[in-house]
């Protein structure tokens, strides 16, 4: 906790704007003198200050803003205070809570994890770490994050990142209430009421109560030089010790008015302990024992950083940490912003240089409109238009050339002005190159697809070529059965016909044959048989192409046949057989080519 005569009391001064604020009814930013006189007799009250100047004597207007309010707090009570005085600044802080926790609080809360005492430490913690002289009090959405990281660590849980930033995103600030809602509603769900509690009151040790460390320790007295146990609570002012860990019965106090020595003793105690030594002046040392080598260098360690925070002048270490990540992140989030800063300038400058290259693009497009336009001119205007040609690609390559030397300059102004982390350039090279990655495998996957559409359309091309080979192969097949066929059946019918012209017709003296239709021919009933009928008619259809027509009149004219019907039915019957043959057999065509 800061000193005393600390003349700024930031805390209280939080604690003060919370209590006003309630006041303030109609959200004007001002309050009644009546009001304020009652609120400052009570916190004059708490902390032991003499008679103080009346309110509404200090002030003509009935109404007072916090600003020249606080002011008269900073004059009257906290400059007021005596030398000796040490005044019990959370008595201060309890007065402004009544008058602001029943405003903001219910008292029937269904969720109620945190009891109004630690409801009161939220609220002292989220004063100590808001945002300084910014009223609205609020505290910033990172040291929300850290506070809240703190206190799910305490409670043994582990730290979300993602879910934080899911509903942190948009809200760049957080009020204590809203704090305090958000520890119950998101952060105590599945969680113990108790443990939440303890988790609030150790954090509370550390960030109001400036306690760096506490826990056991073995003292040497200095009238008697035994060793007992005591409960040694550290802080930035003083170091203190209790029989136990209650509290209750305080042994001593070690102050801080000058800086410590704190050095360690290499011999062990006769217990085995593990000792150091602690020197607060020139002729007052303590010697302290821990239970093993790991905590009395956290004992070390800790006594040696309240040193260094003595040095530097500082009260709180607390305080200083806040200060010191406030630094960093209002460093980081200026650099943010003149990195967005340049991004956008180099936006507008890659949209400017596109403009002009889309008018650059568009005057060579016109400048080739002109120049087909004149391919149709007279004879005399082709070196022209040749000139013009050679100046198009001249201005092409000055035009190429102008941008890479514009790229050579963004890449060097790039290479200048980098702040960036080395983290958020390695994602965005990877980044890249995923795009790259991502661009040829859908490179790669339009030339496979149309691959395999080639691919598909000369499988059906081949399948289609393969059904018309097996239905060619099928016709040739079937031709050559028929060539075959037709072939074997020419054979047959030339040897009958070579057996017909060695068989010697045996007139009128051969028995006829009994038959169902006898045939009936210029020679009588039943002259020739069916078989030996249809062998003349293949022998005189063969030998009507090879043998002259003027054979009658070589052996004289022959007799006609007898009875004219006989002929006529001959004569149908012959036609009726060839038709029949010629549609059943199918080789009346064939005989005749072969």
């Amino acid at each position: 906790m800061s000193s005393p005569s600390d003349p700024d009391r930031e805390d209280q001064l939080n604690a003060l704007w919370h209590a006003f604020h309630a006041l303030d009814e109609k959200r004007e930013g001002t309050v009644q003198k009546s009001k304020l006189k009652v609120l400052t007799h009570s916190l004059g009250t708490v902390v032991y200050t003499p008679p103080m100047e009346d309110v509404e004597k200090h002030f003509g207007d009935q109404t007072v803003t916090f600003q020249a309010y606080a002011d008269f707090v900073k004059s009257v009570i906290f400059q007021g205070l005596s030398e000796n005085s040490i005044p019990d600044w959370s008595r201060f802080d309890q007065v402004c809570w009544q008058i602001c926790s029943g405003k903001h609080l219910s008292k029937d809360r269904r969720e109620k994890t945190l009891t109004d005492n630690h409801a009161f430490q939220v609220w002292q913690m989220f004063n100590r770490l808001a945002e300084p002289d910014r009223y609205p009090l609020v505290m910033d959405i990172e040291e929300v994050q850290f506070l809240l990281q703190k206190l799910v660590g305490a409670m043994g849980g582990q730290w979300a990142e993602a879910d934080f930033h899911h509903f942190s995103d948009s809200l760049p600030t957080m009020s204590v209430w809203q704090f305090i809602a958000c520890i119950e509603t998101r952060y105590s769900e599945g969680i113990e009421p108790e443990t939440v509690c303890e988790a609030v009151t150790e954090l509370h040790k550390e960030l109001v109560l400036d306690v760096v460390k506490e826990g056991l320790m073995s003292k040497k007295g200095h009238v008697r030089t035994n060793w007992k146990e005591r409960w040694f609570v550290l802080k930035p002012c003083s170091l203190v010790y209790y029989t136990s860990k209650d509290q209750k019965d305080k042994k001593g106090e070690i102050l801080n008015p000058t800086p410590w020595k704190v050095e360690l003793l290499g011999e062990k105690s006769r217990e085995g302990k593990q000792r150091l030594l602690l020197t607060a002046k020139a002729n007052m040392s303590y010697e302290m024992a821990a239970s093993d080598l790991r905590s009395r260098q956290a004992w070390i360690t800790a006594i040696q950083s309240v040193i260094d925070l003595s040095k530097t002048g500082c009260s709180s270490l607390v305080k200083k940490h806040a200060q010191k990540r406030r630094e960093m992140r209002e460093k980081r989030r200026a650099e943010e912003m003149k990195e967005k800063e340049r991004k956008r300038k180099d936006s507008e400058l890659m949209e400017e240089q596109r403009q002009k290259l889309e008018e650059e693009k568009q005057a060579r497009s016109e400048a080739e409109a002109r120049l087909a336009q004149e391919t149709v001119l007279r004879e005399e205007e082709e070196q022209m238009r040749r000139e013009l040609e050679e100046m198009n690609r001249q201005l092409e390559k000055l035009l190429d050339e102008e941008r890479q030397a514009k790229k050579d300059e963004e890449i060097v102004r790039a290479l200048q002005a980098k702040l960036l982390q080395e983290e958020f350039e390695r994602r965005e090279q990877l980044e890249k190159l995923k795009a790259d990655q991502d661009k040829l495998l859908e490179d790669e996957r339009k030339q496979r697809q149309e691959l395999e559409q080639q691919w598909r359309e000369e499988q059906q091309r081949l399948e289609q070529l393969q059904q018309e080979r097996e239905a060619a192969d099928q016709q040739l097949k079937e031709a050559s059965q028929k060539l075959q066929d037709a072939e074997e059946k020419h054979k047959k019918m030339m040897a009958a016909v070579e057996e017909r012209k060695r068989w010697k017709a045996p007139g009128l003296a051969r028995p006829i044959q009994p038959t169902a239709r006898p045939l009936i021919t210029h020679r009588g009933l039943g002259a020739f048989t069916q078989g030996e009928f249809e062998i003349q008619k293949q022998k005189k259809l063969f030998s009507e192409d090879s043998e002259p027509h003027s054979e009658e009149g070589g052996t004289g004219e022959s007799k006609p046949p007898e009875g004219g019907e006989q002929d006529e039915v001959f004569d149908d019957e012959v036609k009726e057989k060839k038709e029949e043959r010629l549609s059943d057999e199918g080789i009346g065509e064939e005989v005749k080519e072969d």
